[in-house]
């Protein structure tokens, strides 16, 4: 179909789905419009088209300009330029690139000319013309099978963004014997990889250069090296890795008992420990050492090895099942030396045991308060050896007053080894070769992830869930010992790499972009530029930046050969061929001479086409003789050619000739490109000329620097001849550029939800489990991808139903706090008492008083039953409910126990038990059950979606980390006023702490309040009982293990991290009967599912 009616056929693109047709009116083409031939041979054209251009200001002429022969010229960006001035609106481009093609007239093109279209194309006997069509590039997933990969974020601060990336090594020649090239078996990672990979310890924390290094992730690896050797070793950095570039004096050969995943767990940390400890702490026979963590990776380390020397150890774990773990692995290890690394109780623990003397040596990973209390621990003429480097980046205090005692303080950074080849790099060694030999290394514990799974890996490790060490699994080992390794390939986002050998030539390389791109030639691998000018050096920062080139050895030639003539372009590829083959020639020079058209000349236009249009068409011939072995031919073209800019007329001519010369190469094999720019911010022309980044150039804002560079790698991966790099001016509503991942999916893929689609919109992030970790990544991704600025306590109330609002532009950062964000797991009825009267209430339900036995409901937090009056209305028996009045003692979960006990035995004196505690009433319910077995009785339970260390749980990641007292109170009493208005929870915890007493603070929480439906002093006494029972379960511990039946109802949307049991086999004998009931915390205490939990009690009652 050519017409539809009276209406001609422009364009038809066809989906999967529909056609659409772009159809438009044809008009009748006038006889006698101006035509004007433009041609590259001279600008002779110049001249009319200024006449023709002024004419059309007044009589709406037609103006066309057509190209035939010559399909090298700059037609296209020229007319986008003019169509935008006074004028030009009239002008029809023709570009006859088809050699067959009639000679040009008007009647001879006439069906063409009647569509009216602005450019009009012939290429190959079809009409068309030039379009932006986006990229599809490779931000996020790996498109290439490579041999030579490393991991990397793509973005720091972002575990979502960890992916395999293209490695340099595919260039190696293997000539130098300072370094070995190994195949990666298993990648470890350390705790400095999770920092650095989550955003919490700055690159520059790190030694030596690799804060400038694009990787810098991953310390060791197994493997085997060049000649198949079983090797294990570290590096300075990008270990995770298939191929690592290593010091073949940092590496050891694994011995034949051992397998390389065994040998994977040993480099870092026994090279760690030994330093720490023997080289720079100097620990010798029979001393006394305190090593925190001893179930990491270095803890274990360093305990095996003071062992074998004989040493007294002390360690502290965070839980006891890490404390199990080291009394099973080191026997020799005493329970009393093994203190809790969660609080600073092991500083009395440590002098305790050795009788107020301190220890010699103490090797610290904590930070903080628990970092001083370490200090505190050193007997005199201790050393201090801190492995931990978030204090150190941070610059905290540490006070003079510890060197009285004769103390020495060490930084340890192993990474400090890897610089130079120093005696206390082959001391390290050799301790740990002696210590293989001798058996005191020996391998740890790991856990072990495949390639696919790295931000599982990750984030495994960031939960400090692991004892040991935990590893990627690159590839499978073979049987024999001794084998040349098979070539691994793995999916990766490709990257562009120079090679050494081959040379580089930049055409206006001097400038201000010219710069960056040769620096940035060199961090990919370029060890040869070649830089033309005109005019050579002239500047200081010239000078400096060719001199640090020089200084990290690569060779730098500046010539001044004129590459816009046949004999200059020749010269310079042959001055570039002396230093090595030409492997890429880039061509960024740029001459302005911008006016609108009626004030350009022929002389203009000469000036600006030379370095452009001239200097490409050169070093195209050239380049075709004298660099067979070219990689990269590029043209740096501009937007002002693609979009179109008034007063530039003669750039768009110059610049889409370039792009047409670029298309001219590639269609006969050869390497070529064309790149249009929008405006370069940082450097160059517009900062020097115009502003700054915010200048506004053709419709684009600057593009910085850094993301130029990042976009010519994505360019010269690429097999388009004509590509485009602008950021738009016109501002976008929603989330940033390239960013396709909804807020909730960002969110819910840190947290560790698959599905977020499952995730009820009243839960909060606290109710999910985030950790502080998790807040830290979850903050930046917040401020980097969606302009959203909270704060930690604001991210802590957010909700899903929130998220969702944001996400889709209908909230604000400022509408957080303002929501108040209630908490499903506290939640005040406006309809009953905030504080209860009667510690025992019977409660109605279906059972007659005293016909069978009674079943007791324990509170949730709030102290009060009413939740759980519909379950009661359900239960075939007499229900009781025990609430928290203001005389209940709360100094433990056990005394509010027992006071609750005597309250039981006053209606049922004698057992069997059957008690239900729900949410926080699981913790007291778990304690009565043990207190009452523990008198003789039997007792069953009932849990309903909670357990003993449920609340503890809460308290523990749905808060920030807790310094002092006052901080604490301020944020549970802001919490508990959250729950009855919509306050600024951030602003009001500052104002809480800034108070001095807790009665000042509860006073003022009692004014804040004030309009609500309840009495100042039942609020005083609600909000002081709410403390009190967050403080007790916080710091519960079960008085022993329960004996009886135990039954979990869970809510299936609840996520919390806590188990599949909520951690009850670990306080249980006999096994724990789960039932998981579809809704959240709150719905499962209604409609159909609070049915079913009265069938479970009921089923309770019979057995």
């Amino acid at each position: 179909m050519k017409k539809l009616g009276d209406l001609e056929l422009i364009s038809r693109q066809t989906t999967s789905l529909k056609v659409y047709l772009l159809l438009r009116k044809p008009i009748v083409v006038p006889t006698d419009a101006t035509v004007i031939q433009i041609t590259e041979k001279n600008f002779t054209w110049v001249e009319p088209l200024k006449d023709a251009m002024k004419k059309a200001e007044t009589d709406n002429g037609k103006i066309y300009v057509y190209v035939q022969g010559e399909e090298l010229t700059g037609l296209i960006g020229m007319v986008n330029c003019l169509k935008q001035e006074p004028g030009g609106g009239n002008i029809r481009s023709v570009f006859l690139q088809d050699k067959t093609a009639p000679t040009f007239t008007i009647k001879a093109y006439e069906s063409q000319l009647k569509k009216d279209l602005v450019h009009n194309v012939l290429k190959n006997k079809v009409w068309g013309c030039y379009r932006h069509l986006q990229l599809d590039h490779y931000n996020d997933s790996g498109k290439l099978q490579v041999e030579h990969a490393y991991i990397n974020t793509l973005t720091r601060g972002d575990l979502a963004s960890l992916r395999w990336i293209e490695g340099p090594l595919g260039h190696y020649k293997g000539d130098d014997p300072k370094t070995e090239l190994c195949h990666v078996y298993y990648a470890p990672l350390n705790f400095r990889d999770i920092m650095l990979a989550t955003g919490k310890l700055p690159p520059d924390a790190l030694p030596g250069d690799l804060a400038g290094q694009d990787c810098i992730l991953g310390l060791e690896f197994s493997g085997r090296d060049s000649s198949g050797k079983r090797v294990m070793g570290m590096v300075a950095a990008k270990s995770l890795a298939t191929t690592v570039l290593a010091d073949p004096g940092f590496l050891w050969e694994v011995p034949e008992k051992w397998s390389l995943e065994e040998a994977a767990t040993i480099p870092v940390v026994y090279g760690t420990s030994y330093y720490a400890l023997v080289v720079r702490g100097g620990l010798k026979q029979g001393e006394s050492l305190l090593v925190h963590a001893g179930t990491g990776g270095v803890g274990q380390a360093s305990i095996a090895i003071a062992l074998h020397m004989g040493c007294t150890v002390f360690t502290t774990v965070s839980s006891q099942q890490k404390r199990d773990f080291l009394k099973k692995t080191f026997p020799q290890l005493k329970d009393e030396n093994i203190g809790n690394s969660r609080d600073t109780s092991f500083e009395q623990m440590v002098m305790t045991q050795t009788n107020g003397r301190g220890v010699d040596v103490v090797l610290n990973s904590l930070a903080a308060h628990q970092l001083q209390a370490s200090v505190r621990c050193l007997a005199i003429g201790g050393r201090f050896c801190e492995i931990g480097k978030v204090d150190l980046s941070n610059n905290s205090p540490l006070g003079m007053s510890i060197f009285l005692k004769n103390t020495t303080f060490h930084g340890i950074l192993l990474d400090a080894l890897f610089d130079s080849d120093t005696p206390e790099k082959k001391l390290v060694m050799r301790l740990v070769s002696e210590g293989i030999e001798s058996g005191a290394v020996r391998p740890l514990p790991k856990t072990v992830f495949n390639e696919h799974q790295v931000e599982q890996a990750f984030r495994y490790m960031a939960s400090g869930k692991h004892i040991g060490k935990v590893l990627l699994k690159i590839r499978d080992e073979e049987s024999r010992k001794t084998q040349r390794p098979v070539v691994k390939t793995v999916n990766a986002i490709p990257k562009t790499y120079m090679d050494p050998d081959k040379s580089y030539v930049l055409v206006g390389g001097l400038g201000g972009f010219g710069l960056e791109l040769a620096n940035w030639l060199t961090t990919r691998g370029a060890q040869k530029l070649v830089l033309t000018s005109r005019s050579g050096i002239k500047t200081g920062y010239q000078s400096l930046c060719i001199r640090r080139w020089r200084e990290q050895g690569v060779k730098v030639l500046v010539s001044t050969a004129d590459a816009t003539t046949d004999k200059g372009a020749k010269r310079l590829l042959e001055e570039a061929n002396e230093l090595g083959p030409v492997g890429g020639i880039f061509n960024l020079a740029v001459v302005l001479r911008d006016a609108m058209m009626e004030n350009q000349s022929e002389a203009d236009f000469k000036t600006v086409c030379k370095p452009k249009v001239d200097g490409s068409k050169q070093l195209d011939v050239a380049s075709r003789a004298l660099a067979p072995n070219l990689d990269y031919f590029v043209n740096f073209s501009s937007v002002s050619c693609g979009r179109g800019n008034a007063g530039q007329a003669n750039y768009g001519l110059a610049n889409s000739a370039m792009e047409r010369i670029a298309e001219a190469r590639q269609a006969v094999g050869l390497p070529g490109m064309a790149i249009q720019w929008g405006a370069i911010g940082d450097v160059g022309l517009i900062l020097e000329t115009m502003g700054g980044n915010d200048t506004e150039v053709g419709g684009t804002l600057p593009q910085r620097m850094s993301s130029c560079l990042n976009t010519m790698d994505i360019f010269l991966q690429q097999p388009h001849a004509v590509v485009a790099s602008m950021v738009l001016a016109e501002k976008k509503k929603g989330t940033g550029a390239g960013n396709q991942v909804s807020l909730t999916d960002a969110v819910a893929n840190i947290l560790g939800i698959k599905d977020a689609s499952t995730v009820a919109g009243s839960a909060s992030l606290a109710d999910l489990g985030m950790d502080s970790l998790m807040g830290a990544e979850i903050k930046q991704t917040l401020e980097r991808n969606y302009d959203l600025v909270l704060s930690a306590q604001e991210i802590r109330a957010l909700t899903f139903g929130k998220l969702v609002e944001l996400g889709s532009g209908g909230g604000s950062a400022a509408s957080v706090t303002a929501s108040g964000a209630k908490d499903k797991n506290v939640q005040f009825d406006m309809n009953t008492e905030i504080m209860p009267s009667k510690t025992l209430i019977e409660m109605p339900s279906k059972g007659k008083e005293n016909s069978k036995t009674p079943v007791f409901l324990l509170h949730p937090i709030e102290g009060v039953v009413k939740v759980l009056e519909t379950l009661a209305k359900n239960i075939d028996a007499p229900v009781y409910g025990l609430q928290c009045t203001a005389n209940a003692p709360l100094n433990s979960i056990v005394d509010l126990a027992k006071h609750y006990i005597t309250e039981i035995k006053k209606v049922q004196p004698k057992g069997p038990y059957t008690l239900i505690g729900y949410s926080f009433g699981a913790c007291v319910a778990f304690e009565i059950g043990i207190l009452l077995e523990k008198a003789g009785e039997k007792v069953k339970l009932l849990l309903l979606d909670g357990s003993p260390s449920y609340v503890a749980m809460h308290t523990g990641k749905a808060k920030t980390k807790i310094n002092n007292e006052a901080t604490e109170q301020a944020e549970v009493l802001s919490y508990f006023a959250m729950q009855f208005k919509d306050i600024d929870l951030a602003k009001m915890t500052s104002e809480l702490i800034a108070l001095k007493t807790w009665d000042e603070r509860l006073k003022k929480v009692v004014d804040i309040l004030t309009g609500t439906p309840f009495k100042p002093e039942q609020i005083a006494a609600a909000a002081t009982s709410f403390y009190g029972k967050l403080k007790a379960a916080d710091k519960y511990k079960t008085s022993g293990k329960f004996n009886g039946n135990v039954t979990l109802v869970k809510a299936s949307d609840n996520f919390v991290q806590m188990g599949e049991d909520y951690g009850l086999s670990e306080v249980c004998k006999q096994k724990v009967q789960i039932e998981s009931l579809k809704g959240d915390h709150r719905t499962i205490l209604s409609g159909e599912t609070v049915e079913k939990i009265a069938d479970i009690v009921h089923k309770l009652l019979k057995a």
